[in-house]
């Protein structure tokens, strides 16, 4: 956490505003995950009760993505996308703000991990600086349904190894889908880089002969121009 201005003591007991009024809360497990059979605090009860207190405090939230890493397989069916942040709580009325810098990650088999990450990252911000606790410790089962996984084998531990290892092979299914829907979504945001996206496909023989690594990077530089162009829009 950095102090990028403190005059005076109003700031900060706005903040402890903030924070008690984060503490007087009644924190509910109001979402289930039915796959993994385990309840948790949603996204909107984070953001409903964390709006409530900023309103409250008199502050400002802003919230904005620094830069991310796409890790592909991480299993056989998804990739996975690291997110690093920049957060800053703002006083309106002074400009004094304090910066907060926090990750989050998100693994999912379609185009839904960066979301992902983005919301973990949030709600475990809140959940540190506010001490929120969801009761998720290995020894409370009060919410969890045991979830027993059989380890794969040597065998199948150096094959998934190999796999990800293996820059030089060729993209997975997952990969072009996920290069497709960035591409999708650039074209939507840009419509003026329809030759870049025409060029992608021609190269790589209508997305049927590229690299792992080389699709990587390309859903990296696309994630940014589409970021970039949707900062243009927004400027």
């Amino acid at each position: 956490m950095t102090t990028i201005k403190t005059e005076g003591l109003t700031f900060l007991k706005k903040l402890k505003t903030l924070q008690d009024t984060m503490d007087s809360f009644s924190w509910e497990k109001d979402g289930i995950n039915r796959h993994q059979s385990y309840k948790y605090i949603t996204e909107k009860q984070y953001k409903t009760n964390f709006k409530k207190a900023l309103k409250k405090a008199g502050l400002l939230w802003k919230m904005e993505t620094l830069n991310y890493q796409f890790i592909p397989d991480v299993t056989e069916r998804q990739h996975m996308i690291v997110c690093n942040f920049r957060g800053q709580i703002i006083d309106p009325e002074t400009g004094e703000r304090e910066e907060y810098l926090f990750s989050g990650s998100g693994a999912d088999s379609g185009d839904k991990a960066l979301y992902k990450a983005v919301t973990g990252g949030h709600k475990f911000f809140l959940a540190s600086n506010f001490n929120v606790a969801e009761d998720m410790e290995p020894e409370s089962d009060r919410d969890e349904v045991p979830n027993v996984q059989i380890p794969p084998t040597p065998e199948k531990r150096e094959e998934i190894k190999k796999e990800l290892t293996d820059k030089n092979g060729l993209a997975t299914k997952m990969q072009i889908t996920s290069l497709k829907k960035a591409l999708k979504t650039l074209r939507e945001v840009d419509p003026e880089q329809e030759t870049f996206i025409a060029a992608i496909a021609e190269k790589s023989n209508g997305f049927t002969n590229i690299k792992k690594k080389a699709c990587e990077d390309l859903i990296i530089k696309i994630g940014e121009m589409i970021e970039a162009a949707t900062q243009e829009k927004a400027s």
